[in-house]
């Protein structure tokens, strides 16, 4: 071959490489779902799991309480949907509907996150996902104000699970934009925002947060389920497995089986690449914000 055709080969093969890369990175974001009683009154059906699982969604959030005070503060079906996800293998975490709008101060904030972490605790262990304050209520607080709630929620559920629990923060794109200060900027973002393709799509804005980490790019069916929230990690920010619980040291001979049997499952039933970044599974998150709360001297609701 002379010097020419070798330049050519050259090319030719980089441009293989990176078509290979692209192929990789459009190919890697994972896809999953979120549920709640919504989709079954006593738990979705273990067939729809299976059938989640079958069609490649390798994640899901479980709504398990929302405000404080009954009757509807407990989604029942939240166990039943944690261990049937468990089941097939899909990375699961649950989830919290705020209610600012009830209770408006910072004390209510912590009185909340205190109801999710002792009914939903389990749950916020090793192996599950980071929980999720589902922020979609309390636009009648200044953005100071809400700010103020959210940070308190956080800073109690990491005070009582410890950082790698902190919570990832949902909300809609006009929260994102309008409700909320700088404050949270580091914090990770959900985003309900435009649909769009979750491989290639992107949410149309962040607001006042630095990136998205999950983006709910449909709600249409899956799993056999006519209508369910589906979402996207945004993995080229940061790998699924980035958001999964670490154990706390001395649990690590019982979490390294359990985590080799899931990661097996999810290969037995997909084929799809995987992002080589899995050694930040056990990067240790550390605080990336500052907690200063305003006084608050409402009573909370």
């Amino acid at each position: 071959m002379n010097t020419s055709s070798k330049r050519w080969a050259s090319v030719l093969g980089s441009v293989v490489l990176f078509s290979t890369l692209f192929a990789v990175s459009t190919l890697a974001r994972d896809i999953g779902v979120d549920v709640s009683h919504f989709q079954g009154e006593t738990g979705m059906p273990q067939a729809n799991w299976n059938q989640l699982a079958a069609e490649g969604r390798t994640f899901a959030y479980i709504k398990s309480t929302e405000g404080l005070n009954p009757p509807g503060n407990i989604d029942a079906a939240w166990p039943v949907n944690v261990a049937r996800a468990s089941n097939v293998g899909i990375l699961n975490g649950v989830y919290h509907f705020a209610r600012p709008d009830n209770r408006p101060t910072t004390t209510g904030a912590i009185q909340e996150a205190d109801f999710f972490v002792a009914t939903a605790g389990r749950a916020m262990t090793a192996g599950h996902l980071r929980p999720v304050i589902d922020l979609e209520r309390g636009n009648t607080l200044t953005t100071s104000d809400l700010t103020d709630w959210v940070l308190a929620f956080v800073n109690e559920v990491v005070a009582l699970k410890g950082s790698s629990a902190e919570p990832i923060v949902y909300t809609t794109s006009s929260f994102a934009v309008g409700e909320l200060d700088s404050r949270v900027a580091n914090l990770d973002l959900w985003i309900r925002a435009n649909f769009g393709d979750p491989q290639t799509g992107q949410p149309t804005t962040t607001g006042v947060f630095n990136d998205w980490a999950f983006w709910q790019y449909n709600v249409g069916p899956a799993g056999g389920i006519g209508s369910i929230d589906q979402d996207v990690v945004h993995t080229e920010s940061a790998p699924l497995s980035s958001f999964v619980i670490v154990p706390e040291p001395g649990s690590l001979t019982l979490f390294f089986p359990a985590l080799a049997l899931a990661c097996a499952g999810r290969r037995r039933r997909s084929r799809r690449l995987e992002t080589p970044q899995k050694s930040t599974l056990f990067q240790t998150r550390k605080s990336r914000y500052p907690f200063s709360l305003n006084s608050a001297s409402r009573n909370s609701s």
